[in-house]
């Protein structure tokens, strides 16, 4: 149960009182009868505020106060909705004023324009209009009067509620009891790092604060074991050694400095502690004790934001010895920044293992279930429903205590953790929202409407905030877009938000933070998750406003009819969970929507796949301020949404398809947000644009052609802020619309895009013209980001090198069609240039640099050219001098697809990190003075040169001979690198000399982790100094084509990944790399190596996991000693087209397998030996007389085998493996058996497919108790299953296709209670029926293409009560019309039904079904009288002529009873 809080309803009251004083009432209070009853309100709210501190405080024992502020609660939103419609109502009077085209409906003269600018406003009340209107406003106000009276008499005489000052909090929060420093370390798990961690700061003397000490603060959420972390290290030995002085003192809510420092002084001198001692006292008195002492002082549990109570209780401290730590223990980050906390520890969750440790030591006295096997499933999910927080995992602990019957595990699962007794985890997190401030706290409630672990925006959650008026109180003057900033890294500090770990730029809620939210919500707000039936759609009561719920595929009537009678709502909020799907909202729900909750204000339809447009009766929607069409298939605007005078925000994200916009928006002037950035296919903006002043950020702005708006719209809206995009400029007449644009003054703008669409500019005066164009178009000098696109002028424009833009980080130029590049060398803070398409380009020279004397790109950090297809040469800074710095902070260079560029790159690059030359064919690469360069990708280059006094000089300028000589050890420039990647450099012959190649060296020291040498046709060979990299962790080694051979040396130690591919002239891998003691090779992969004809004869590396073998098809057998070694642990071998092989082991394959997949091997004959293959004399392969020392390994898992056509058998002995699990065979021509026998298997699936001469199935079939999943497919020759059928404990899956002259479906399938999914297709010899009828327990049955003489109405459909899906395709030709099929039925698919009428059994009755499809039906012609079922969100229809007639949209006579489905396909095309 949620209570009310005083502050939260305060907040509301107090933003009524200040409506009542705004100036869009102006127009009404004129009148005295509305003047005197807003005068009583803003009375009797002042009176209920005063009160509202003694009524929360009283709510929780006097169910009546509870009743009366639901009541006020309900009163303030209703008031607050009439008050609303009293200032847009007074908004839409001033519009038509002064615009009567504009307010009203189009189109007036521009004469009657001017005339009514003349009267006054007064004048125009007296349209029917306009005294309907107030008629009805004036008996809302008195209702709400009334209500106002009665809720101040129930206060004064029943109630008799108090004025009671009120600090803004609650106070019904239970005192906590305080921590201490001791601690059971024994049962305390998963804090090793994160104490020693904490150790190491504490032990470090030189970690010190400028007063002598210094503070560290733990930080995290409620419950995550901050205090436990802290008792962990205070208790420590080494800590204990290492201060002379230690205190642990509890702070908690109540800062009182002169409490704590009692506390202190008690602690460390108990003796010299009075009763009578006042603060300065006891401070002189502590102050003595540390002077001269190192000393540790905990302080637990801090919440005190003031600095100045920090500074008056840190004043004895300075006194203590260099060296000495305080440690704070926080949930918010302004508290660990106001002690000047250094470093800020922020704790994360425990892992769930660690979790479960806690929750199994505390409920059953162990660290895990090895002795109550029973409960170790639903612990684990109940450690799941921890999230992490040891003080979950301690409670829930307690509470099973003792209990080791499963249902009472089951009790604490299926419990909402709060509604569990004597739980200490809500009074632990309720603290955190206790302490939020009263417009946070709402804030924060809003926050409920999000599902767990759902991922939200900053920018997002602000949007919501303002629309639903969380942020329209003035707070010291700051935009309510800053102030929702603040408010996100409030909560955040305070770890109510979580930075998303996959997304730096989103939040996420714990989900113990967010059934928080949802405790503070209340009734107000509810998030549905799923379907809600029966009655709990009778669960809303007045009190909802905000509703959000969890969209599924598709959501029609079913699901969300009954929110459209809470007439209140004010947020209707669809969450999509994927980004990426689509979800369909049904028609007539939309319609209803639109016109049941016009008090909406924030209306989404986000990812709505089939909305191409909107109803008019959008427009009804006067409350509302966001409106969110991002990711639907919206095509235009419709002209009622210019009547949403309060609109606030407009989003319109990847909306592709959407070409118009409204023609008119001037009248949207509350209109802040206008989000179009990929509303790539708009074609321009609508005249009238420039009135829409309020706007603070616009994504993107099209410049019309004739009918459209033109730059000068820009003029008037100087708050845009954020990213500014502005497309098609080729649309600009005159020089003079551009410059009227002002973008100079647009002092908010971060990022600027201006872009021409692609074209051909060949005439001079276009050119010319868009030179005047840009020159006009120069953003204000703090803008950070310019992109430039499309530009066809001759030369650009000399502001943008101009050094007053001191802010511009980062600029980009594509496919501009100028001679020569910007002079940008002199722009004081760029850090990324990106150049690309720049086809005019053919030198780049000093006026890159810029004129200035001073040092050329002083702040670059990136620099990257693409696509310079024209680009000759690049002439460094400064040719002919010696100019030591250019580029001083550069760390990332790349240049792709510059094909004509000659010549080197600059030297002395002294930070650069990463070097990436990708089809440079004619660029010499010169590494030289690089000592940070961690990675390096050559992909296309002249050749390599390395300068430095290790480096040989490359001579020949047509052939790289080689990049280094080795010598001792690699050269300076590259020892820095981690990723080394060089491709297509066909010329190069070997990495060094030919002199070094053989020479023996020890590990080198290089930080290089990553190798990669691709399409280096020449090189023959590599150097043994490749292979002394004592960091190398990955070496990749891909087409090249002359390598024959590796250097005759043991793998660096900490090599783990080799993979060699396309390297047709290798003929063996060298003996030293498989028996090497200290190797640590995990994974090694050869493909497509055809001159491979074996590996070395010794065994594999003793940590190799993985083998990989892929198309070499010279191979002709694998190394016995890979196969009988019992040190190996190789698990996985994967061998694929390798065409000489016969067999993979002549005797055994190694013990320790678990994985083995074969494919495409089309000699192979055996897996295991190549002798003892008889042929009898029916041609078939004798499977007897093996012994068992042939079997394959005891620990197979995993058996495929695939596209070997002359494969005889899996098993010499016709026996698998007793671990085997899962067994897939497929396309073995030759396979006339799978073995002898399978019951000795853990089989769990087995798939068989392609096999043309498999008869018949091992016969032991049923006994194979562990099976779950039979796939069967294309096996024309099989006749029958074994007589004893199927197992029937565990399988649940059943699927056979395509077996032609399959005679009957296995015996005793009624037996099968396991089964849930049975599929059979294309088996036309199947004719008979199952004697006893399919199972009754399946959840999907399909039947296609089989002739069962059985018509369908005899199937006994009604004892199918759990089937859900239902496919029939043919086999029923005289089928007129269907049986009645099982309630229980969700997607039916009926097909191939030559004579089918009608589909009247397919009613109401299918409460359930969700999906129908009808295809190839031609007599189809009638749909159930009564309608089809209302929970059907699907339907498709295909080839079925005469029903599709009748379901045409609009006219069809079906129409009306599919209107209000999500998604209707006819012939694949939408219909709604």
């Amino acid at each position: 149960m949620s209570f009310i809080g005083e502050a939260v309803l305060s907040a509301s009251v107090e933003l009524l009182i200040e409506k009542l004083a705004s100036k869009g009432l102006e127009l009404f209070t004129r009148h005295k009868k509305l003047e005197a009853d807003f005068i009583k309100w803003k009375r009797m709210l002042k009176m209920i505020k005063a009160v509202l501190a003694d009524a929360e405080d009283r709510q929780t024992k006097d169910e009546s106060v509870k009743t009366w502020l639901d009541d006020l609660q309900n009163l303030a939103y209703d008031a607050e909705d009439v008050l609303d419609e009293l200032e847009t109502e007074a908004l839409r009077r001033e519009l038509l004023r002064q615009e009567p085209a504009a307010a009203d409906q189009p189109s007036s003269s521009a004469n009657t324009s001017k005339f009514r600018k003349l009267i006054p406003t007064c004048c125009t009340n007296f349209s029917p209009r306009s005294i309907q209107f107030e008629s009805k406003m004036a008996s809302q106000i008195e209702e709400v009067t009334a209500r106002l009276q009665s809720i101040i008499s129930t206060q004064k005489d029943l109630l008799k509620l108090k004025n009671v000052i009120s600090d803004g909090k609650s106070r019904n929060i239970r005192q906590r009891l305080p921590t201490t420093s001791l601690v059971n370390e024994a049962k305390v798990y998963g804090r090793e790092k994160e104490k020693e961690e904490i150790i190491e700061l504490l032990l470090n003397d030189d970690l010190r604060g400028d007063d002598g000490f210094s503070v560290i603060s733990i930080n995290g959420m409620g419950g995550v074991g901050k205090t436990t972390l802290a008792q962990l290290v205070y208790n420590d030995d080494r800590v204990q050694r290492h201060y002379e002085i230690k205190a642990w003192t509890c702070v908690s809510e109540d800062f009182d400095v002169f409490r704590i420092s009692k506390s202190i002084l008690n602690s460390v001198a108990s003796d010299q502690c009075k009763d009578k001692d006042d603060l300065n006292l006891l401070q002189e008195k502590l102050k003595k004790q540390l002077s001269g002492n190192k000393f540790l002082l905990v302080l637990d549990d801090v919440w005190n934001e003031n600095y100045i109570r920090w500074s008056e209780l840190r004043c004895p401290f300075v006194a203590g010895a260099a060296g000495s730590k305080i440690v704070v223990t926080t949930r918010n980050l302004v508290v660990a920044e106001r002690m000047g906390a250094d470093p800020v520890y922020q704790l994360k969750e425990l892992s769930d293992d660690d979790c479960l440790c806690v929750l199994t030591q505390i409920s059953l006295g162990a660290r895990d279930f090895t002795r109550h096997l029973s409960l170790k499933e639903v612990g684990e999910q109940i450690v799941i429903k921890c999230g992490g927080l040891p003080l979950a995992a301690k409670t829930l602990g307690g509470l099973l205590r003792g209990r080791d019957d499963p249902r009472d595990w089951e009790f604490v699962l299926k419990t909402d953790i709060w509604n569990l007794r004597d739980s200490d985890i809500l009074p632990a997190l309720r603290v955190s929202y206790h302490f939020l401030p009263p417009q946070l706290k709402q804030c924060f409630a809003y926050c409920s409407l999000f599902p767990k672990d759902y991922e939200f925006q900053e920018e997002e959650i602000i949007l919501l905030w303002t629309a639903e008026g969380l942020l329209d109180q003035e707070y010291n003057g700051r935009k309510m877009e800053d102030l929702g900033r603040e408010f996100v890294r409030e909560l955040h500090s305070r770890s109510l938000f979580q930075q998303s770990s996959k997304d730096a730029s989103r939040f996420v809620m714990h989900d113990l933070i967010n059934d928080l939210a949802r405790w503070a919500a209340g009734e107000l707000y509810f998030r549905m998750e799923g379907t809600l039936k029966g009655e709990n759609q009778q669960k809303f009561s007045e009190s909802l406003r905000h509703f959000s719920y969890i969209c599924g595929e598709y959501d029609g009537d079913t699901r969300l009819e009954f929110i459209c009678d809470v007439q209140h709502l004010r947020t209707f909020l669809p969450v999509n969970l994927s980004d990426y799907r689509h979800n369909y909202l049904a028609w007539s729900v939309l319609q209803r929507l639109l016109n049941h909750l016009p008090r909406l204000r924030v209306f989404s339809l986000r990812g709505c796949g089939n909305i191409f447009n909107l109803p008019n009766e959008i427009g009804n929607l006067k409350h509302l301020r966001c409106l969110n069409l991002s990711r639907t298939r919206i095509q235009i605007l419709p002209e009622s949404i210019n009547s949403l005078y309060n609109l606030h925000t407009i989003l319109l994200e990847d909306c592709h398809q959407l070409k118009k916009l409204c023609k008119d928006m001037g009248n949207l002037r509350k209109l802040h947000h206008l989000r179009n950035s990929t509303a790539n296919s708009l074609k321009e903006m609508p005249k009238g644009f420039g009135k829409l002043t309020s706007l603070l950020t616009l994504g993107r702005f099209v410049v019309g052609k004739d009918s459209g708006s033109g730059l000068r719209e820009l003029k008037s809206l100087t708050h845009l802020q954020g990213t500014l995009r502005i497309s098609k400029l080729e649309n600009v007449k005159d020089v003079g619309d551009a410059s009227e644009a002002q973008l100079n003054n647009k002092v908010n703008l971060e990022a600027l895009l201006l872009k021409w669409s692609a074209r051909d500019v060949q005439n001079l005066d276009q050119c010319e013209f868009e030179t005047h164009v840009l020159s006009v178009l120069k953003p204000h000098r703090d803008v950070q980001e310019l992109t430039i696109t499309g530009y066809g002028g001759t030369k650009f424009p000399i502001w943008l090198g101009d050094s007053s833009f001191s802010k511009l980080a980062r600029l980009e130029l594509r496919r501009c069609t100028s001679t020569s590049l910007p002079s940008v060398g002199q722009l004081p803070f760029l850090k990324e240039l990106r150049i690309s398409g720049m086809d005019g380009v053919k030198s780049v020279g000093s006026e890159f640099y810029g004129n200035s004397r001073s040092v050329p790109f002083p702040s670059l950090e990136t620099l990257s050219f693409f696509d310079m297809r024209e680009w000759e040469e690049w002439i460094p800074c400064g040719a002919g001098e010696e100019v030591d710095e250019v580029f001083p902070k550069l760390r990332k260079l790349s240049l792709f697809h510059c094909h004509k560029l000659q010549g080197t790159l600059p030297k002395r690059l002294l930070l650069l990190e990463t070097l990436v030359i990708k089809s440079c064919q004619q660029l010499i690469v010169t590494i030289q003075c690089l000592p940070a360069l961690s990675e390096l990708q050559i992909d296309g280059c002249k050749r390599v040169v390395f300068s430095s006094p290790h480096l040989v000089h490359a001579v020949n300028v047509r052939k790289q001979a080689y990049f280094w000589r080795s010598e001792t050890r690699l050269p300076q420039d590259i020892r820095s690198l981690n990723r080394l990647q060089i491709s297509r450099c066909p010329q190069l012959l070997s990495l060094v000399t030919e002199e070094e190649h053989d020479q023996q060296q020890p590990e080198s020291p290089c930080r290089l982790q990553f190798l990669k040498l691709s399409k280096c046709e020449g090189l023959t060979r590599l150097p043994q100094a490749l292979l002394t990299l004592s960091s190398l962790t990955e070496m990749r080694i891909s087409g090249c084509a002359s390598l024959v051979s590796f250097p005759q040396a043991a793998l660096p130690s900490h090599l783990r990944t080799v993979k060699i591919e396309d390297c047709n002239a290798l003929e063996s891998l060298p003996e030293a790399w498989m028996h090497n003691s200290n190797s640590s090779l995990e994974s090694l992969k050869i493909r497509n190596c055809n001159s491979l004809v074996s590996f070395p004869e010794v065994a594999l590396p003793s940590q190799l996991r993985t083998v990989k073998i892929e198309y070499c098809n010279a191979l002709i057998s694998l190394p016995e000693a890979w196969m009988q070694n019992s040190n190996t642990s190789l698990e996985s071998l994967r061998i694929k087209g390798c065409d000489s092989l016969k067999y993979i082991a002549r005797i055994q394959l190694p013990p320790s397998l678990k994985r083995l997949i074969v494919s495409r091997c089309w000699n192979l004959r055996t897996l295991i030996g190549e002798q003892d293959i008889c042929s009898s004399s029916r041609g078939c392969t004798s499977l007897t007389y093996f012994s068992s020392e042939n079997e394959l390994p005891t620990m197979l898992e995993h058996l495929q085998v695939r596209f070997c056509s002359n494969l005889a058998f899996l098993s010499r002995n016709g026996n698998l493996p007793q671990a085997l699990k899962y067994l897939r065979v497929e396309d073995c021509s030759k396979l006339e058996s799978l073995a002898e026998r399978l019951d000795n298997t853990s089989l769990e699936e087995i798939t068989i497919s392609v096999l043309e001469n498999l008869k018949s199935l091992p016969a032991d079939l049923h006994n194979l108790h562990h099976l779950q999943k039979i796939w069967i497919n294309y096996c024309p020759n099989l006749e029958s299953f074994p007589e004893e059928g199927l197992p029937s404990t565990k399988l649940t899956e059943l699927t056979i296709y395509d077996c032609e002259n399959l005679k009957a479906l296995p015996n005793c399938m009624h037996n099968l209670t396991s089964l849930l999914i049975l599929e059979i297709r294309g088996c036309p010899s199947v004719v008979s029926f199952p004697e006893d009828g399919f199972p009754t327990n399946l959840q999907s049955l399909e039947v296609r293409g089989l002739k069962i003489s059985k018509p369908l109405p005899e199937w006994g459909f009604n004892r199918f009560t759990s089937l859900r899906r239902f496919t029939i395709c043919g086999g029923c030709p005289d089928l007129v019309s269907p049986p009645p099929f099982p309630a229980s039925l969700t997607n039916l698919w009926i097909s191939d039904m030559p004579d089918l009428e009608s589909i009247s059994s397919i009613g109401e009755n299918l409460t359930s079904l969700e999906t129908l499809r009808l295809f190839n039906c031609p007599k189809l012609k009638y749909f159930p009288e009564q309608g089809l079922p209302k929970s059907l969100s699907r339907l498709s229809i295909h080839n079925c002529p005469l029903i599709e007639k009748r379901c045409r949209k609009d006219e069809g006579k079906y129409w009306p009873m599919i209107s209000h489905l999500p998604r209707v396909l006819i012939n694949w095309q939408i219909s709604s």
